[in-house]
């Protein structure tokens, strides 16, 4: 054997043995597996990145529709502030009677003498065994 021959069959060797290699991943029962879960792992990503998407707009639309609805009690409330005085004046309003002798008088009123008691005086019988209860 020549040195031109051994380099074509090292060659060949090298081709043949990678070309097994591919062919071998294409056409096994678990290079199709692999390639099955690849897909589905793919598909699965896409759905959560589409899903985040959805939760962001969301959210953000939410967020939005609070801030204008803050903003709209905001001006309700500057509007109520500023036209108050308009319908009525100090000599319409009723004074409230507010003395702390009041507030004094209505806790004395509403406190309680003694603890209540949890029980009864009085037994119900229930516990009673029939030997007793004669």
């Amino acid at each position: 054997m020549d040195k031109q021959m051994m380099i074509y069959l090292v060659i060949g060797l090298v081709i043949g043995f990678v070309l097994g290699i591919i062919l071998t991943n294409i056409f096994s029962s678990k290079g199709r597996k692999f390639a099955q879960v690849k897909r589905q792992l793919e598909e699965t990503e896409e759905q959560l990145k589409v899903q985040k998407q959805t939760i962001v707009k969301y959210f953000s639309h939410s967020a939005e529709i609070l801030d204008n609805m803050a903003n709209d009690f905001r001006r309700l409330y500057q509007h109520m502030a500023e036209n108050s005085g308009k319908f009525t004046s100090e000599n319409d309003m009723p004074v409230m009677g507010l003395d702390a002798n009041n507030d004094a008088t209505l806790k004395k009123q509403f406190t309680i003498k003694k603890q209540p008691k949890d029980y009864s005086d009085d037994p119900s019988g229930l516990l009673k065994t029939d030997e007793n209860k004669s």
